[in-house]
């Protein structure tokens, strides 16, 4: 956990405001074609997170009161960012990844 100094308010003033950045605790797995994260994100309301999924990297950004929780994960595989699912339960976020399978992209080619 690292304390920062909070950047100029929307009035331009310099806040004398500290918040705590945090990485969150997290555990990771595969099911079949399937990576799952679980990360705990305490009193977070859904509404204070953010996720963007790249082919085959993961970033969140949840904040409450003076904590700001940042994630940036390389998966190491490619997954598929529009089949990512997600839910939310009690400061408890589940996130399903679909591995990118190149085999789905390929075409049959006819013998001659």
């Amino acid at each position: 956990m690292a304390v920062v100094k909070q950047e100029k308010s929307e009035k331009g003033k310099q806040e004398n405001m500290f918040q705590y950045r945090v990485t969150p605790r997290y555990t990771a797995w595969t099911e079949e074609d399937k990576i799952i994260l679980r990360v705990v994100l305490p009193g977070v309301n859904k509404e204070n997170i953010e996720m963007k999924v790249l082919k085959d990297y993961f970033l969140l950004r949840a904040h409450r009161d003076s904590i700001i929780y940042k994630l940036d994960l390389d998966l190491n595989v490619e997954v598929v960012p529009d089949k990512t699912k997600t839910e939310y339960k009690e400061g408890l976020l589940r996130i399903e990844f679909t591995r990118y399978n190149p085999l789905d992209d390929a075409y049959d080619v006819p013998i001659n």
